[in-house]
Formats: C-alpha cells, structure tokens, sequence
C-alpha cells in the first residue's frame, strides 16, 4: 500500500501556486506515493478523502497558511479512523481551529514550520501570517501543541519549497521527515 500524502494549499495558492508548485515536483520526485493536492477551502474533499482511505494506510497530511486550518478543521470533522505519521503545518494560520489541540492517538509526530524572513528585506518572514491574524486567524491549536515540532525557517511566508527542505535543529527537513530520511542531513 503506498504512503499518501495529502498537501493543501494557503489561500493565495490558487492564483501564486506556492504549494502547488512544490506538491508538483514532490510527487514527480516521489512517483511511488499516492501525492494528493486540494487548494485552500476544499475542507469537505478533504474529510471525504481521509474517510476512504483504508485502515492501516501510511498517511502524512500537510496544510500551508490558512490550509492548515483546513487540516486541523477536517481532522476535527472526520469520522475515520486514520493515524497520520505526520501533520504538518507550514507557516500555519486559520481562524476556527483554535479547539483541535490534541494529538495523542492522532499523529506519530505534528511539526509547525514557521516563517521568519531575513532582515533587510520590507515583505519578508511571517508577515502574511501576521496581517491575517489582525483580522482575527490564530495558529490553529494543534500546531502550537507542546509535543509538536517546532522550526522556525528564514524564508518568508510563500516559500513552501525552502520550509520543507529546511533542517531543523537535527539536520533533518521536513521533507526529510516525510520520506522517512531521518538519519541524513538535509540542504536548502
């Protein structure tokens, strides 16, 4: 049975494709893993997809920007009986999923990549995240949980690509993680 992966996209992603673009090459690199992408706002194809997955099915789920909050939303929603190797947030933000905090019995590991930027630069880091949560987004619950992994990547909010190939404080990138390459550094 082959590991599914399932990416949702931020809000922009429809029109700037900044998780599409790195779902794209992840699944041409991977072709072997059943690599499933849904844009921000598919919360319902999302929950319907988790419910057809068969019992025992390796599942690694990954949302950017307010698509994390499509992914703690429908975890939250879904009647499944899925266990997630990873669910990760990249550069999380959502506005009702601050109740889905709990990860025991949900994921062997939940990492929240977070934007930083670089200094010297006026549109840089976590500032999309930072302008969504004056209207009133939080970092969804489960994301900020404290067994979660947290990193926090020099790259600005759009840039799935790097947060995914960033080490953290082992060596190890998310992508790293996903493909199950925990042992061996990683490059950005």
């Amino acid at each position: 049975m082959p590991v599914t992966d399932i990416f949702v996209g931020g809000a922009g992603d429809r029109i700037f494709k900044c998780a599409k673009t790195y779902v794209d090459k992840f699944a041409a690199d991977h072709p072997t893993r059943q690599v499933i992408y849904l844009p921000q706002g598919s919360r319902r194809q999302l929950r319907q997809i988790l419910e057809t997955l068969p019992a025992g099915q390796t599942i690694n789920i990954i949302g950017h920007s307010w698509g994390a909050a499509d992914v703690a939303w429908a975890l939250a929603q879904t009647g499944s009986d899925c266990t997630f190797d990873h669910i990760i947030g990249i550069d999380p933000v959502g506005k009702f999923s601050r109740h889905i905090g709990e990860t025991e019995d949900l994921a062997q590991k939940v990492i929240s990549v977070h934007a930083v930027g670089s200094e010297g630069r006026l549109i840089d880091g976590n500032i999309t995240a930072r302008i969504a949560r004056q209207f009133g987004a939080a970092y969804p619950a489960i994301f900020e949980h404290p067994d979660a992994l947290k990193i926090d990547a020099p790259f600005a909010h759009y840039d799935v690509t790097r947060m995914m190939r960033h080490p953290d404080d082992d060596g190890v990138s998310v992508e790293d993680r996903l493909l199950g390459r925990t042992d061996t550094a990683s490059s950005v």
